[in-house]
């Protein structure tokens, strides 16, 4: 089972957390520009980083990884 990081995990636990952008691109030391891009899919963080990331908005590592196997019917 692969495993990649989900832009929309990320956007969902920096809302439940009470945070914006700005606050979690301080703390891993990116700009604002570059959460967006991540919530929206446009791009991944590296793996290094995606950890920093979680520790941010206050989930585990895996909690903003998505499974991408398609659903079987």
């Amino acid at each position: 089972m692969a495993r990649t990081f989900s832009g929309c995990r990320l956007r969902a636990a920096r809302h439940a957390a009470g945070l914006t952008a700005e606050q979690v691109a301080t703390a891993v030391g990116r700009s604002p520009w570059a959460v967006w891009r991540w919530e929206r899919g446009a791009t991944q963080p590296g793996i290094g980083l995606a950890d920093s990331l979680a520790d941010a908005v206050g989930v585990s590592l895996p909690d903003l990884l998505a499974d991408d196997r398609q659903a079987v019917a």
